[in-house]
């Protein structure tokens, strides 16, 4: 039986590859599938498995949810941007 320290690290890692596979969108196809794959993990709203994953970590999920969404958010805005052409008007 693994000891109550053990399994709030094995969680809090999960936690921790979450936020890298969503800090690594714009690398490669692999990165932005894992990217999409943790963005819908995190969701719009904190999930049953979101909140029961950051008890086990001992966090809050109501304190670290909309951290985790405004990573989100913004590597979302970042792959937009690299998405996007930009044109200069002409004077």
């Amino acid at each position: 039986m693994l000891d109550q320290d053990t399994v709030q690290s094995l969680w809090e890692a999960v936690l921790m590859r979450v936020l890298e596979d969503i800090q690594k969108a714009d690398r490669g196809v692999e990165g932005y599938s894992h990217f999409v794959t943790a963005a819908r993990w995190v969701g719009t709203f904190p999930s049953r498995e979101f909140s029961e994953v950051c008890a086990l970590a001992g966090y809050e999920a109501d304190f670290l949810h909309p951290q985790f969404r405004r990573l989100v958010q913004k590597a979302e805005r970042n792959l937009q941007e690299k998405r996007t052409p930009r044109v200069m008007a002409a004077e």
